[in-house]
C-alpha cells in the first residue's frame, strides 16, 4: 500500500486543494500538503500529485480568484476611483494572483493557429515567444474585461462582485468540459495528467458550479426587482440562462477550434477556454446591468 492510500480523508482533501492552487494560482500551498509531499531528509521520491482527482475543487478556486478581482473592483470605485481605472487595477490583481497563467495559453493558441499543419501548430505553442496574433488577442481579451469591469463597477448593490465570481466559476469549470469531450492533443504535459478525465469529481466540480451559479444570480436578480415589475428589465428567466449559455457557446467554440487546429486538448487550450469564458460572461452582465 502506498502512502497516497493512507492519507486521511482531511489530508487528501488538502492535497486535492493543494493541488488546484497550485495549478491555477501563484498562492504558495506548502502548508496544504502532507508531510510526504514536502520532501526533506527521506529520499523516496513524493507520490504523484493527483492533478485529476483534484479537479471538483477548481471552479470553487475560481470563484476565489473572482472574489478578489471583485473586492477590488468594489473598493476602488468606493474610494471615487474612476471606473476604467479601478477595473484596469482589479484586472491586474487578478492577473498577479493567477500568474497570467491563462493568458499565456490564450496567446499561444492564437499564434498556433498560423500554422499550416498539426504539427506545426503544436511546436508554435512550445515556443516561448510571442507572434502577432498572440499579441492581438492578449490585447482584444484585456481589452473586452475591463470594458465590462468597468461598466460592472457602477452597478448599484453587489453586481460588480457576483459577475466577478461567477465569471471565475464559469471560466474554471468550462476548462473541464474539454478534456472530457476531447483526446490530448500530446502524450505529455498537462493534457495527459488529465486523461482519462475522472468522473466523480468531474460531476462533483459541474454540479458545484451549476449550484452556485444559480444561486449567485439570485443575488445577482436581487437589485433589480424594481426593474423587474416595471417591464424595464430582463425577466429572471432569460438573467439566469444568459450567462450559462455565453459560457456554452465559449466551450462549443474552443473545443470547435482545438479539434479543428490540434486534433486535441492541450493545457494552453484549457488557459485559453478560461480566458475567452470569462469575456463571454462578463460581457454578458455587462449587457444584462446596462
Amino acid at each position: 500500500m502506498t502512502r497516497r492510500a493512507v492519507l486521511p480523508a482531511l489530508a487528501v482533501l488538502r492535497l486535492h486543494l493543494a493541488c488546484g492552487l497550485a495549478l491555477l494560482t501563484r498562492l504558495p500551498v506548502d502548508w496544504l500538503l502532507p508531510a510526504s509531499y514536502r520532501g526533506g531528509a527521506d529520499t523516496q521520491p513524493p507520490p504523484p500529485w493527483p492533478l485529476g482527482r483534484s479537479i471538483w475543487c477548481w471552479p470553487l478556486i475560481g470563484g476565489g480568484v473572482g472574489a478578489v478581482t471583485g473586492c477590488v473592483l468594489v473598493l476602488l470605485h468606493r474610494v471615487h476611483m474612476p471606473p476604467l481605472v479601478a477595473a484596469c487595477m482589479a484586472l491586474a490583481a487578478q492577473t498577479l494572483l493567477s500568474g497570467a497563467l491563462h493568458e499565456d495559453g490564450l496567446a499561444d493558441m492564437a499564434d498556433a493557429a498560423g500554422g499550416r499543419t498539426r504539427e506545426r501548430r503544436l511546436e508554435i505553442m512550445r515556443d516561448s515567444h510571442i507572434g502577432s496574433f498572440g499579441t492581438s488577442a492578449l490585447c482584444l481579451a484585456f481589452g473586452i474585461r475591463v470594458a465590462a469591469l468597468a461598466a460592472l463597477a457602477v452597478q448599484p448593490g453587489k453586481v460588480g462582485m457576483i459577475s466577478c465570481i461567477l465569471a471565475g466559476v464559469l471560466g474554471r469549470a468550462a476548462m473541464l468540459v474539454l478534456p472530457a469531450r476531447l483526446p490530448p492533443a500530446r502524450t505529455d504535459g498537462l493534457a495527459r495528467a488529465l486523461s482519462p478525465l475522472p468522473r466523480a469529481p468531474l460531476g462533483v466540480a459541474l454540479a458545484s458550479a451549476g449550484a452556485l451559479t444559480l444561486w449567485l444570480m439570485t443575488l445577482w436578480g436581487e437589485n433589480w426587482t424594481k426593474e423587474w415589475a416595471t417591464g424595464t428589465h430582463p425577466t429572471a428567466l432569460s438573467l439566469t440562462l444568459a450567462p450559462i449559455i455565453a459560457a456554452c457557446l465559449g466551450v462549443i467554440g474552443m473545443a470547435w477550434a482545438a479539434r479543428r487546429l490540434l486534433g486535441g486538448y492541450t493545457g494552453d487550450v484549457l488557459g485559453a477556454c478560461v480566458v475567452v469564458v470569462e469575456c463571454l460572461v462578463l460581457a454578458t452582465f455587462a449587457a444584462l446591468a446596462a
